[in-house]
């Protein structure tokens, strides 16, 4: 009796987490058709994937978990000569631990409070920022500390939280909401496509495998 009982709640969780995730996915969908990918379709873990300009696109919801807010990733997967990873910088204690790897580095054409910049090419990090909106993105995609863009030698990813309380009080958010905020996912997932565009343009990167 115990075990069927269990059995039974463990099904109803399932499906109102597969009716989350179908409800997620649907907003994000014509979403992502409005970027211009090919081919979108559902993804595992609550994500959509596709193809854009030769190259596997994937954005995928992430919910809370314990001390981790709600966040959403894309991931872009376009070669890159060079690493350059990016974070909001506030403070002397958001300054990452370098111990593993590229170390920090400080280009030119970067303000230096704006970004805290780890790469292993600091040539290539200020022909990243040689265009001047790329500043401006990256400032606009890095509200919480736990926001990261990593670009790495096969994959170009960022990740945003949602409903960190930085996050809530940038867009004018209610600090208590009872409800997922989908408009709110819907200008964060916009903002993260606008800088993939921007990031694949400015250094031509190109897409190595497809999905």
């Amino acid at each position: 009796m115990l075990f069927a009982t269990f059995f039974v709640l463990f099904v109803a969780i399932l499906v109102v987490i597969a009716r989350k995730f179908s409800t997620m996915q649907k907003r994000l969908l014509p979403l992502v058709t409005s970027f211009g990918w090919q081919d979108p379709r559902p993804g595992w873990w609550n994500s959509i994937r596709g193809q854009w300009r030769g190259m596997s696109v994937r954005l995928q919801h992430m919910g809370r978990y314990k001390g981790v807010p709600e966040r959403l990733q894309l991931t872009v997967k376009a070669g890159s000569p060079a690493r350059v990873i990016a974070k909001r910088r506030a403070g002397f204690m958001t300054k990452p631990i370098t111990l593993f790897g590229p170390p920090i580095v400080e280009p030119m054409n970067v303000p230096r409070e704006l970004f805290w910049l780890r790469s292993d090419e600091l040539v290539f990090v200020e022909r990243l920022f040689a265009r001047a909106e790329v500043a401006a993105e990256f400032q606009r995609n890095l509200i919480a500390r736990f926001d990261v863009i990593d670009l790495k030698g096969k994959e170009l990813r960022i990740l945003r939280a949602v409903d960190d309380g930085a996050v809530k009080q940038h867009f004018n958010r209610p600090i208590f909401r009872f409800t997922r905020d989908y408009d709110l996912i819907e200008t964060i997932a916009s903002e993260e496509w606008k800088l993939a565009v921007t990031i694949v343009e400015t250094l031509g990167l190109r897409g190595y495998e497809t999905a």
